[in-house]
């Protein structure tokens, strides 16, 4: 739960690709209405709320048995920290988180919450699975098309092709704005500039017109990274 809208979405947007059911709620209301339309094996909460604070939402789901509680936060001091433990958290992660590390850390508790359950794993509302391991993307420069695992493909523009090509050579890197845009004469991308997000918006919507998840994740005030290997032939 996050209200930032665009740090959910790119959250949200990687965890899914890791094959983790997610459901976004930008309130506290929005998310005890979510609890009271399916079960759910994690939470992960932010602190600083428009209607509640994330350490009395930690507190309520510890009153009830069965979920795994994250919090998430930009409030990195002792006694927040502290304060968030002794709430109920079993996990207290502060911003920028790295997507990767709070994609493990929601795989592992959801493990080790099944495994105290009686529920065996893969049971009724289980939401947490484990991802494939992202083999299977391919793109052709001569062609300029891009196929997911699945065989489905969609042909891409230049800038585009470029896009994926230099994010494809720094598979474990975030790529900035400014590097990025550099790449197609930029020197420095303006702050108002919204020639990188009208850049993966397109790409997006591309991908999802055809039916494909975007394997690039945008990682909040920093870049954009890959998040599937993608074979560049």
């Amino acid at each position: 739960m996050e209200d930032d809208h665009d740090l959910r979405q790119s959250l949200a947007d990687y965890l899914r690709l890791r094959n983790i059911h997610v459901t976004e709620a930008p309130s506290g209301i929005a998310f005890y209405k979510a609890l009271r339309q399916e079960r759910y094996d994690i939470a992960v909460l932010d602190v600083n709320l428009p209607d509640v604070s994330g350490f009395e939402l930690a507190r309520d789901l510890a009153a009830q048995p069965g979920m795994g509680i994250i919090l998430l936060t930009a409030r990195t001091g002792r006694d927040d920290r502290v304060r968030g433990y002794a709430e109920g958290a079993d996990l207290y992660l502060t911003k920028p988180v790295d997507t990767e590390e709070l994609a493990l850390a929601i795989l592992n508790l959801g493990r080790r919450m099944r495994r105290g359950s009686d529920e065996p794993a893969g049971g009724r509302g289980a939401t947490v699975v484990e991802a494939p391991d992202g083999a299977g993307w391919r793109l052709d420069r001569q062609t300029q098309m891009l196929r997911s695992p699945d065989t489905r493909s969609v042909k891409l523009s230049v800038r585009e092709v470029i896009l994926i090509e230099h994010l494809a050579a720094r598979p474990d890197e975030t790529v900035s704005r400014d590097l990025i845009m550099g790449l197609f004469g930029h020197a420095r991308i303006d702050p108002e500039s919204r020639r990188f997000d009208a850049l993966l918006a397109r790409l997006r919507s591309k991908l999802k017109a055809a039916g494909m998840e975007c394997p690039l994740q945008v990682v909040h005030s920093a870049g954009v990274r890959l998040v599937k290997r993608i074979d560049i032939v």
